[in-house]
């Protein structure tokens, strides 16, 4: 059952990315309704093909491909709640098909590796803030290269296809620092609450993804008190933006992916 609602989420993730691909040729409202609807439909079962299992076994399961999916999830259900009162609908373009390839190689390669559900309150509030906290930034840098996009295409003169559906370049930038100030304040509070909860952080197996992760927060807090302080914004901020959360994926995903696809640990 579980496999099956997978099937079909990623099949509407990839027909709402194509309806949105028209929307951006049409500016057909109705086709906007249309992905956002389609887009519910498909995090909802995203949501339940990935909790069943869960459910079933009583066991929690964070492989490296099931941790992306999960966060994928997270990622596709807040954008989508935001898109309804902000003009966020064009980072469908890229959110949605990355959520469905992470649920097809989750689908594909199974983890073995469960994990029984017995934490602590702490380390249960640390683990939902980290999950958050990737999803908002992860939307960010989606944002970030919209940025770049279109900063790119004002400066060639380009003011078609996407350009004609962009808010303006101040409506993104602004949208840009509400993700990085929520993202960063909630990771603030995951390494917090990591270092409060976890026992020995900077163990072998922790160092690298501490480090990573307190690297990418040490840009992307400077990131924010720089455009309150100094008024970054556009390419600067956009490039830094990207600097910084490719810092806290690699922080967790290139650890986990070493540990787990390339040596075999657990």
């Amino acid at each position: 059952m579980a496999q099956l609602l997978a099937i079909i989420a990623i099949l509407l993730y990839l027909f709402s990315t194509y309806r949105q691909i028209s929307v951006i040729y049409a500016s057909d409202a109705t086709r906007r309704a249309d992905v956002l609807y389609m887009g519910a439909i498909a995090t909802l079962f995203h949501g339940v093909s990935w909790f069943l299992p869960v459910i079933q076994s009583g066991a929690q399961v964070f492989s490296f491909f099931s941790v992306g999916s999960l966060i994928a999830l997270v990622i596709s259900a807040l954008i989508i709640t935001s898109a309804i009162k902000k003009p966020l609908e064009n980072l469908f373009l890229g959110i949605f098909p990355m959520a469905a390839l992470l649920l097809l190689l989750n689908l594909l390669a199974p983890s073995t590796t469960n994990v029984p559900s017995q934490w602590s309150a702490g380390v249960t509030a640390h683990i939902v803030l980290s999950i958050i906290a990737y999803s908002i930034l992860t939307i960010a840098a989606f944002q970030a290269v919209m940025l770049l996009v279109q900063n790119r295409q004002l400066k060639q003169k380009h003011l078609s296809g996407i350009m004609r559906i962009l808010p303006p370049l101040q409506t993104m930038d602004r949208l840009l620092f509400e993700m990085l100030s929520v993202g960063t304040a909630i990771l603030t509070l995951a390494i917090a609450s990591g270092f409060i909860f976890l026992d020995n952080i900077f163990a072998q197996h922790l160092v690298h993804k501490t480090v990573f992760t307190l690297v990418a927060w040490g840009i992307l807090s400077f990131l924010v008190f720089a455009h309150w302080r100094f008024g970054w914004r556009g390419n600067v901020a956009s490039k830094w933006t990207l600097v910084g959360i490719s810092f806290l994926i690699l922080a967790y995903f290139g650890s986990k992916l070493v540990l787990e696809i390339i040596l075999h640990k657990v």
